[in-house]
């Protein structure tokens, strides 16, 4: 069964609401919308360590939380900030999390170990790659420290069961190898040395009760990161959600030196990987966006708000939900639209060879409003759509007995 998705929050609050619920802020709204106004933000130690000089550090956490919420227990994503493993700090990655905390999740940005070039030089890509098994290990060491915390003085009312992680660039590089470097995998010899010189995959930092606590994360957002090996992805392996622009110098979108140091599979061919192993997963193709300007460039926002509708409902799916990640046993019918991207004017649809009948279609908004509908539509035949505005929409189909997957349309 096919199961990369693409989600609306419209669609899968409704979906979710005929799903048992196993967390009580589960209400269709809570995890997709933005249910508070405020966020508050705590910083708080997270994990003693050494640095790449030897020194012992306490590493911190931003803790971002919505302002006024009395539920007992929330679902927590840990993201870690950008900048090749040199540069940058957790102050990056504040609007991702008030973004997250005004849904209602608990958020955090991590502090983690970085190579110190004004003392030891630029890197090469052993040092990056050692920087990168550390960076692991403090990440780690953060979701220990969420699920000790739940464990005994609760500060932050964290659900323990549903721990996410993410980031981007090298905090999205750190991301995937942390939920998908495994001691069964295939690691090469350079890179064995590494970890094992850094105390294994779990790493030395954290206190002694901290390391007795699960480092098991749920799912990962990653934005614009590589994995060293795709094949490390395994139909075992937690779900992911990406976004990654086609021009991206920095971290390739397919594979390639990272920042001209260190090699990478990007997000296409981890994708690749977790479609072939039937590993749920997302990813968002930015057709010319680079590394930085995706994020930061006004032109890519329509994007960066359908990833981030694509993560939350990733995210509110898994902890809603008591049946599993799979998708519902029914068969999902395949079908394509095109051209797309559109001009605006229309497109074809083509349907099951075996699809006799018609279909109802409709096309919704990023808020999940009906911007167009229309009913009796038949294979192979045009719809068109009187100019739409320029943006993302969804397209769906209706069926009285079968289902459709969801379809992203871009009118460009």
């Amino acid at each position: 069964m096919k199961k990369n998705f693409l989600f609306l929050t419209a669609y899968l609050a409704c979906f979710a609401a005929l799903l048992p619920a196993q967390n009580p802020g589960c209400d269709g709204s809570r995890y997709l919308n933005n249910v508070f106004s405020t966020v508050k933000m705590t910083t708080v130690a997270y994990a003693p360590t050494v640095s790449h000089l030897g020194q012992n550090i306490n590493l911190s956490m931003d803790v971002y939380e919505p302002q006024g919420d009395t539920l007992s227990s929330r679902p927590v994503v840990v993201l870690a900030h950008g900048g090749s493993f040199i540069f940058g700090d957790k102050s990056m990655m504040q609007q991702w999390c008030e973004l997250l905390a005004k849904k209602g999740y608990v958020a955090v940005s991590i502090q983690y170990r970085l190579y110190p070039f004004l003392v030891l030089g630029l890197p090469d890509s052993i040092k990056i790659f050692d920087t990168a098994v550390k960076a692991t290990g403090d990440m780690k060491a953060a979701v220990r420290f969420l699920r000790e915390d739940a464990a005994t003085a609760n500060q932050f009312r964290v659900d323990a069961s549903n721990i996410f992680i993410g980031g981007y660039s090298a905090g999205a590089v750190t991301a995937l190898h942390t939920a998908y470097l495994g001691l069964n995998d295939q690691i090469p010899t350079f890179l064995q040395t590494l970890i094992t010189a850094n105390g294994g995959l779990e790493g030395i930092s954290g206190t002694a009760s901290n390391k007795t606590y699960s480092s098991h994360s749920d799912a990962i957002v990653n934005m614009s990161g590589g994995l060293y090996r795709s094949f490390w992805v395994d139909n075992t392996a937690s779900p992911i959600v990406s976004i990654h622009g086609t021009a991206d110098a920095t971290v390739p979108y397919t594979y390639g030196l990272a920042a001209n140091i260190a090699f990478l599979e990007g997000s296409s061919l981890v994708h690749a990987r977790a479609e072939s192993v039937g590993l749920w997963n997302n990813l968002l193709t930015v057709p010319g966006a680079g590394h930085t300007d995706l994020y930061e460039q006004a032109k890519w926002k329509p994007y960066i708000d359908t990833f981030w509708v694509n993560a939350t409902t990733l995210l509110e799916s898994l902890t809603c939900t008591t049946v599993g990640i799979d998708e519902p046993t029914s068969s999902v019918e395949p079908w394509s639209i095109f051209p797309n991207p559109s001009s605006g004017e229309g497109f074809n649809i083509q349907l099951p060879e075996s699809e006799a009948s018609s279909v109802d279609l409709s096309l919704l908004d990023l808020l999940g409003k009906v911007v167009f509908h229309q009913k009796s539509i038949s294979n192979h035949q045009y719809v068109a759509l009187n100019n739409l505005p320029k943006g993302i929409y969804v397209v769906q189909i209706v069926h009285p007995s079968k289902r459709f997957e969801l379809k992203q349309l871009v009118i460009q």
